[in-house]
C-alpha cells in the first residue's frame, strides 16, 4: 500500500460548482445600538466558536458567542482609540489565545501608538495593553494583526512622517506572547524606489507558517493597484513583493479601501476593490509564494447584475478547501451584503453571488470553520452590527473512490494533551500521518488492529494550539479527519 504525500490543499477532492450551497439562518443583531456598529471582524475561538470586534465613540468592542447569541459587549481599549465605517481595529485567533490591536487618538499625535491586548481563554479575559510600535518622532496608523503557529502576534501598521508624509507599512512582531515587540521592518515599497502606500487605505495581514503577508495599496505616481509583501522568516524580514492588481488604475486620491487575503500551502488569495474600470469593482488574484508570480485581477462576480453600481470593502476566509468571498455592493438601488462561496477551489471559484443582507449595509467581514460560514456587517439603519450564519457540506479532502473505514470517532476534540482515535478498518493494520495546517508532517506511524478495529492515542501536549490533519489509511482507503489543538 502507498502513503499518499500531503500536498498544501490535503487530499482536496472535486465538487461541482453548481453543487454549492449555504443554508442560512435568521439575521440577528450582535449587541443593541447602544455599542455601535463600526468596521465589524470576526474570528474564531479554541471551540470554533465566533468572537467579533468593532468600534464606536472611540472605544473598541469585544463580544463571544454563548451558543444562542453573543455576549453583553465588553471594551477592550484603555485610551480613545481611531474608528469609523471603514477602518478601525483589528484582532486574530490561534485557538483560545486572541490578539486585538487599535490605535490611539489623536492619530497624528507622535504621542498616540498602537497597543495590544491578548488573552489567552477565547476571550473571556484580556491582559493589560502593550505597546507595539516605538517609531520615535514619526505617526502611525491602521494597526492589523496576525498569530503565528506558536501563538505569537504578528502586527502590521502604517508609518509616516510628521505632517502624514512618506507612507510605509511596517511589521512589529513579538516572540513572548505579546509581552514585547521587536523593532518595527519595512514591508512595503516594492513597485519603486519612489513608491509611496495610499495612506488612507488599511489593511489585513496574514501568516501560515514562516510565511507572512502584508497586502496593501500601493501609490506609484497614482497607480493605485495593490502590492504584497512577502516574508519567508515569520516577519523577521520582508525581502520582495509583488504586483497582485496590475489593472493599473490611476487615481489622484486615495479610495480608503485595502486589500485582505488568505494563504494555503504555497498559494496567497489576495482581494481587493479596483476603480480601473471606470467603477468600483471586487477582484481577486492567485499567487504563488514560492516564485512570487500570479494571476492578474480576476473579477470575483462574473454574473455581475446590470443594476450594479458598486462594489467595495471586500472580505476572504477559508476553511480546508472551502473559501468565501464577501463584499458591500450597491445594486437594485440598495446597499447589499454579497457572498461567492466555494466548497472546493481546486475546482476553480464559484462565479455565482448570493445575497446575504439587503439595503443599509456598511462593512463586512466573514470567517469559516467545520462546515459553517458566518458574515457580520454594519446596519446602517439599525445602528448595529449584524450577523447571520450558514451551513454547507464540508468536503474534508477525501480520495474520490475510496471505501472509507467507517465510524472513527476523535475525543476530546479540541484536546488540550491527547487525542484517542478510534475506528474500524478491514486491513490488519491502519498507517497514520499527523500534519500541520500548512502541510508540516508531525508524525507517522502504523497501527494493528484487532477484531477489526483500531484504538490509538495522540499525545498533542507539545503542540502549538491550533488545526491539524489526521490521515488514516490501510490497504484500501484513506481518510482525512480534522483535529483541534487547544
Amino acid at each position: 500500500m502507498k502513503l499518499l504525500i500531503l500536498s498544501s490543499l490535503c487530499f482536496l477532492s472535486s465538487v461541482t460548482l453548481g453543487q454549492n450551497q449555504i443554508t442560512w439562518g435568521t439575521a440577528s443583531d450582535v449587541s443593541s445600538s447602544t455599542f455601535g456598529y463600526n468596521f465589524p471582524r470576526i474570528v474564531q475561538d479554541g471551540g470554533g466558536d465566533p468572537v467579533i470586534s468593532w468600534t464606536s465613540n472611540g472605544n473598541m468592542y469585544f463580544a463571544r458567542w454563548n451558543g444562542s447569541g453573543f455576549s453583553t459587549p465588553t471594551t477592550l481599549n484603555s485610551v480613545p482609540i481611531a474608528g469609523a465605517g471603514w477602518m478601525g481595529p483589528d484582532i486574530a485567533s490561534k485557538g483560545d489565545t486572541i490578539f486585538a490591536v487599535y490605535k490611539e487618538t489623536p492619530e497624528a499625535d507622535t504621542n498616540s501608538h498602537v497597543w495590544c491586548v491578548r488573552s489567552f481563554d477565547g476571550g473571556i479575559t484580556f491582559n493589560p495593553p502593550v505597546r507595539v510600535d516605538f517609531i520615535g518622532d514619526n505617526i502611525c496608523r491602521f494597526p492589523t494583526v496576525t498569530v503565528d503557529d506558536s501563538g505569537n502576534p504578528i502586527v502590521g501598521f502604517m508609518r509616516f512622517d510628521a505632517g502624514f508624509g512618506n507612507a510605509q507599512w511596517m511589521i512589529s512582531r513579538s516572540t513572548n506572547g505579546g509581552v514585547s515587540f521587536s523593532a518595527d521592518v519595512l514591508a512595503s515599497g516594492w513597485s519603486s524606489g519612489t513608491s509611496e502606500v495610499c495612506d488612507c487605505c488599511p489593511s489585513k495581514i496574514v501568516s501560515d507558517g514562516n510565511t507572512v503577508a502584508m497586502p496593501y495599496r500601493d501609490n506609484n505616481s497614482n497607480i493605485r493597484d495593490t502590492w504584497v509583501g512577502i516574508s519567508t522568516d515569520g516577519g523577521a524580514n520582508f525581502l520582495g513583493g509583488m504586483d497582485v492588481d496590475q489593472q493599473g488604475w490611476m487615481l489622484m486620491s486615495c479610495p480608503s479601501s485595502g486589500p485582505d487575503g488568505v494563504i494555503i500551502g504555497d498559494n496567497l488569495y489576495t482581494t481587493y476593490m479596483s476603480g480601473a474600470t471606470g467603477s468600483s469593482r471586487v477582484s481577486y488574484n492567485i499567487s504563488s509564494i514560492s516564485t512570487m508570480t500570479g494571476s492578474t485581477a480576476i473579477p470575483l462576480d462574473q454574473t455581475t447584475p446590470i443594476a450594479l453600481t458598486s462594489q467595495n470593502f471586500p472580505r476572504v476566509d477559508s476553511d480546508i478547501n472551502s473559501m468565501a468571498f464577501v463584499w458591500k455592493q450597491f445594486s437594485n438601488g440598495q446597499q447589499e451584503l454579497a457572498i461567492q462561496f466555494t466548497e472546493d477551489i481546486t475546482s476553480g471559484i464559484n462565479p455565482i453571488q448570493e445575497i446575504v443582507a439587503v439595503d443599509n449595509v456598511g462593512a463586512v467581514d466573514v470567517m469559516m470553520n467545520n462546515g459553517t460560514v458566518w458574515v457580520v456587517w454594519e446596519d446602517v439603519s439599525s445602528g448595529t452590527v449584524k450577523y447571520r450564519s450558514g451551513t454547507y457540506s464540508q468536503s474534508l479532502g477525501i480520495k474520490p473512490g475510496a471505501n472509507l473505514q467507517s465510524n472513527i470517532t476523535v475525543q476530546p476534540n479540541p484536546s488540550s494533551d491527547l487525542w484517542n482515535i478510534n475506528g474500524i478498518s478491514k486491513s490488519q493494520s491502519i498507517q497514520y500521518e499527523l500534519s500541520t495546517l500548512n502541510g508540516k508532517l508531525v508524525e507517522r506511524n502504523s497501527v494493528f488492529n484487532f477484531d477489526g478495529k483500531f484504538n490509538f492515542e495522540l499525545e498533542n501536549s507539545k503542540l502549538n494550539s491550533g488545526i491539524y490533519y489526521l490521515i488514516i489509511s490501510d490497504d484500501d482507503s484513506i481518510e482525512t479527519v480534522k483535529l483541534m489543538k487547544q
